[in-house]
């Protein structure tokens, strides 16, 4: 395969993939590089993103606070 090939192909490749799947593994990426700046191994890592990834919210109105402080 080629660059240009690729090129090619990738439009007829994101159009097959729904725009809420792309979100969400770029979200889960993001959780992944913070794991890894953080100096954590694989394992870790791995424990803290299926950790972040499956937390329930009890209301839609507000976030929890260790995930409010996380943004100042």
């Amino acid at each position: 395969m080629t660059f240009e090939t690729l090129k090619e192909n990738m439009p007829h490749a994101l159009a097959s993939v729904e725009l809420a799947t792309i979100r969400w593994w770029e979200h889960q990426m993001h959780w992944w590089m913070d794991a890894y700046r953080e100096g954590l191994g694989t394992r870790d890592a791995n424990t803290m993103v299926t950790a972040f990834s499956s937390t329930k919210y009890k209301s839609y109105r507000r976030i929890p606070e260790m995930l409010a402080s996380s943004f100042d």
